[in-house]
């Protein structure tokens, strides 16, 4: 059932920052707050029907929703991480175009066990998942984790933000705060 807490109040609206002009959307008072957090945590779960086998958080603060959903919700959690932060020889790698440059992002295959166990088991099908971060901007970093997800052998079944700040007016990522 939707909460009747109104999030944007736990939204702070900080002006010129990062620089000139920007209007930065803070999610940091929403997850200092436990009712809040897990309330949004719930909503947003509610904006899915499927129940994956991972939620994949998106660098850095998408791991954060992400390992919250997995433990209110069920399933594992699988990172996507920029280039050089996974400890694992075994990566699949996507670079992708962003506004102002390029970059490139990774994770750990389907196939590939996550353990430093060599016997650890390994899913004989194809594992599905839902993307999960922060903030959806433009959409660029969601398209290309899709698309890497896709590449390592999952199937995505959805794409979740908790805050979508409006630059984009059509889009298929689901988000529990919107603003235009």
């Amino acid at each position: 059932m939707p909460s009747n807490l109104e999030y944007r109040e736990y939204i702070a609206n900080i002006a010129d920052f990062p620089s000139p002009g920007i209007l930065y959307r803070d999610i940091q008072p929403l997850l200092a707050d436990p009712h809040a957090f897990t309330s949004a945590i719930d909503d947003i779960a509610a904006l899915t029907k499927s129940k994956p086998d991972y939620w994949v958080g998106i660098e850095s603060r998408g791991f954060i929703i992400a390992a919250a959903l997995a433990a209110r919700h069920g399933g594992g959690i699988r990172l996507i991480r920029k280039k050089g932060k996974l400890p694992n020889a075994n990566l699949v790698q996507l670079s992708y175009d962003l506004e102002y440059g390029s970059d490139t992002i990774e994770m750990t295959p389907a196939e590939a066990p996550i353990s430093a166990s060599k016997d650890a088991p390994k899913n004989p099908s194809k594992p599905s998942v839902v993307l999960v971060d922060d903030v959806y901007a433009t959409g660029g970093t969601l398209q290309a984790s899709a698309e890497l997800c896709s590449k390592a052998g999952f199937q995505v079944l959805d794409k979740l933000c908790l805050l979508d700040i409006g630059l984009v007016k059509s889009h298929d990522v689901k988000c529990l705060i919107t603003y235009s």
